[in-house]
């Protein structure tokens, strides 16, 4: 009898999804909301977003070990920032409520990390996306409506822009290639939701998925050579939600060369991921059906070794997997307190360090005029949207 216990005990711990002992740090102190941290380029500062006493939203940098906190931000009510590619720019966006259900983004601003000045960039319609690209040089934007969304390509020091393209119908415009020249998005426009990828003048528009399934892109590996999607069955009023957890794929940016990564689980939902600078690991947030408890997971890129560095009291969100590849800042959770974290990673998830991405050649002006008098992604939105509607509560 004891025997069969013993075998019986085996069988379950080895059907355990392994953990990590990684040392977590907590870099913020409870007395404020602190959420949605990213590395300087150089990963010696983190920029992070912060609730004051006063409900209001800031963007903050500070050091990489938690010192020399400084808010950045003088709008009352801001959105996320990004780090230009040489760490000396950062921009962010304010948000505005034109009605008590629904935010959106409009004014985008600069914010030199050497001078500290602050500077308006482009005040657009209604701003869903703002990356870097071009080595810092532009600034790739898209803004729009949900029926028609414009691409912009906008110089930040004299305050002007160039019309790309646009998409019409139901598109989410995800992210322009690392160390390349095409715009990845999910589209409808075969029936139902795939991947497809594009020039930034709308032509070349090549579809990369076409499982019955609907696809969305998460966004392209550090070089650029290849995409993470996930893959779902359609919602509707019959099927249950665990017809919507998607299961986690990868391939080449050509389409080709399409892998799953991680399965469906139908007790976890898989979200948010953030590649390791060598493009050999992922790091996702991981949630159970419950919403309850969400922690930060990692994986090889052949799918190999799922590990949850994050459990027990402490819920994990958003991870941002550090430029030298040796830690992962979260925002964690404990009850009603967030803060920015990092792990520090053990010597199996450590990653090779990030390689400096060369620019493309500019890309010609096919589809417009240069506008001058002008002084990020769907994803940001949503969490804006979502730690918004959670301090409310």
């Amino acid at each position: 009898m004891k025997n069969k216990v013993f075998v019986i005990l085996l069988i379950f711990l080895f059907a355990l999804i392994p953990t990590d002992a990684s040392e977590i740090v907590q870099l913020t102190d409870d007395s404020s909301s602190n959420y949605f941290s990213q590395w300087s380029p150089n990963g010696e500062k983190l920029m992070y977003m912060s609730f004051n006493d006063s409900n209001q939203l800031g963007v903050w940098i500070m050091n990489s070990n938690g010192s020399n906190k400084q808010q950045i931000s003088s709008s009352d009510v801001t959105g996320a920032g990004f780090w230009s590619p040489d760490g000396t720019k950062i921009i962010y966006f304010s948000l505005y409520n034109s009605s008590p259900e629904y935010w959106y983004t409009s004014d985008v601003w600069l914010y030199d990390t050497c001078t500290s000045k602050k500077t308006k960039v482009v005040d657009m319609e209604k701003t869903k996306i703002v990356q870097w690209v071009y080595n810092g040089s532009k600034l790739f934007i898209v803004d729009g409506s949900s029926s028609l969304l414009k691409l912009w390509l906008v110089d930040p020091d004299d305050t002007s822009k160039t019309f790309l393209s646009s998409l019409s119908g139901e598109n989410t415009v995800n992210s322009w290639q690392p160390n390349g020249n095409r715009i990845l998005y999910t589209s409808n426009e075969s029936g139902n939701y795939d991947i497809w990828i594009m020039n930034p003048d709308g032509s070349g528009k090549t579809q990369l998925t076409s499982a019955p399934s609907d696809e969305y892109a998460m966004g392209f590996s550090p070089d650029g050579g290849k995409v993470v999607y996930s893959s779902r069955k359609t919602l509707d009023y019959i099927s249950g939600i665990e017809d919507f957890i998607p299961a986690i794929w990868i391939m080449d940016a050509d389409g080709s060369k399409k892998k799953q990564l991680i399965p469906v689980d139908e007790k976890r939902y898989i979200d948010h991921p953030s590649w390791s600078p060598d493009g050999t690991k992922m790091s996702f947030e991981s949630r159970n059906i419950a919403g309850d408890q969400a922690d930060i997971v990692v994986v090889s890129s052949d799918g190999s070794n799922l590990t949850f560095l994050t459990g027990n009291d402490t819920n994990g969100m958003f991870p941002q997997w550090s430029p030298e590849g040796d830690k992962i800042a979260f925002t964690s959770v404990k009850g009603e307190n967030m803060s920015v974290s990092v792990i520090k990673l053990d010597d199996k998830w450590k990653s090779a360090p990030a390689k400096t991405i060369v620019s493309v050649p500019a890309i010609s002006q096919v589809n417009g005029k240069k506008a001058p008098g002008f002084t990020v992604s769907s994803i940001i939105i949503a969490f804006l949207i979502f730690v918004l509607l959670h301090k409310r509560k």
